[in-house]
């Protein structure tokens, strides 16, 4: 009867071991595997470099992420893709802002301030001046930094938009409309390969329009998950730290992301202006983070994209941001 029960507890001890040891093991390897998230980009430099550089030089990775990247071809459809909980991060352009303004998702870290848009004619045209558009048939792309760009230079101009013969046309088409006769003149922030005269550059107006590109996230999801929000973003902060000291490795990485030639992609470095960390920190010291989003929405409410304009900080996730910087 002893030896019995010493052979049970014996047999307890054991499994108790054996539990105690398989616990010990799982923690070990919840703690130990990457957290999985999902990240989109778009096809291009702006797009597309702080991810690649994320994703290469092992910043996700520093942060305990496993990122499956995924290719958008604007903003609009990432953000329709965060609110359907497909994708978890993306960057978006100016042009996407106009959803996070509306509540669709929020700001975790500004990315760029473009200045690439541009008011092109033909080189032989007899039109000289933004004034000198009154009449004549003016091309962009609707909802689209192209738009916003016309839209300071009617302002400038003291110009209105019946003053002129507006047609929304694809991005990929606007080219063909001026060299067809079709368009006398068209706004567009792509690098093309024909000499054209410009009437109209977007740093003309630095102080008067700011078209910025950020890196979003559901508030749903930054609320769920805090922590992942600012991994993440502490991982794309250091790849705009190593992007903007390192811009030949960055235009090869996000060429190789995009699936384009890195001579192609390199034509797009003067763009923007890239920042760095540094950069946003000191931008929010100085308060012009907020005049920058602040400026984007006056664009959307010249073109009634929105209805009405709402404080920045409804849409930008400035703690969090705040923290992130001072212990980067």
């Amino acid at each position: 009867m002893k030896r019995a029960v010493c052979i049970i507890i014996s047999i307890i001890f054991i499994i108790s071991c054996n539990s105690n040891e398989i616990k010990e093991t799982e923690k070990e390897s919840i703690e130990n595997n990457s957290i999985k998230i999902n990240v989109g980009y778009l096809s291009d430099f702006a797009g597309a470099s702080a991810i690649a550089i994320a994703k290469k030089k092992g910043f996700f990775e520093e942060e305990n992420l496993d990122a499956k990247l995924y290719k958008f071809y604007n903003g609009h459809s990432a953000i329709l893709s965060i609110v359907s909980k497909e994708i978890d991060f993306s960057y978006i352009g100016h042009a996407a802002h106009n959803l996070i303004i509306k509540g669709k998702a929020q700001i975790l870290v500004p990315n760029a301030i473009s200045k690439s848009e541009k008011i092109i004619v033909n080189k032989d045209s007899n039109i000289n001046s933004i004034q000198d558009l009154k009449g004549k048939t003016v091309a962009t792309h609707f909802g689209t930094s192209g738009e916003a760009m016309l839209y300071i230079s009617f302002k400038k101009a003291g110009l209105k938009k019946k003053d002129v013969n507006l047609m929304n046309i694809n991005i990929t088409n606007l080219e063909n409309y001026l060299i067809n006769g079709k368009a006398d003149a068209i706004s567009t922030w792509l690098h093309f390969t024909n000499d054209y005269k410009v009437l109209a550059y977007i740093t003309n107006y630095s102080d008067d329009i700011v078209l910025t590109s950020s890196f979003v996230s559901s508030l749903e999801y930054i609320n769920k998950y805090p922590q992942i929000a600012e991994k993440f973003s502490r991982a794309i902060l250091k790849a705009m730290d190593y992007r903007k000291y390192n811009m030949d490795e960055a235009v090869e990485l996000a060429a190789e992301l995009i699936g384009s030639e890195t001579d192609e992609v390199r034509k797009e470095i003067d763009s923007g202006v890239w920042f760095s960390s540094s950069d946003i920190e000191n931008a929010l010291k100085s308060g012009d983070i907020l005049k920058w989003y602040e400026a984007q929405e006056q664009v959307f409410l010249y073109y009634d994209t929105i209805e009405q304009a709402v404080p920045v900080t409804n849409y930008i996730q400035l703690e969090m941001l705040k923290n992130i910087l001072n212990n980067l």
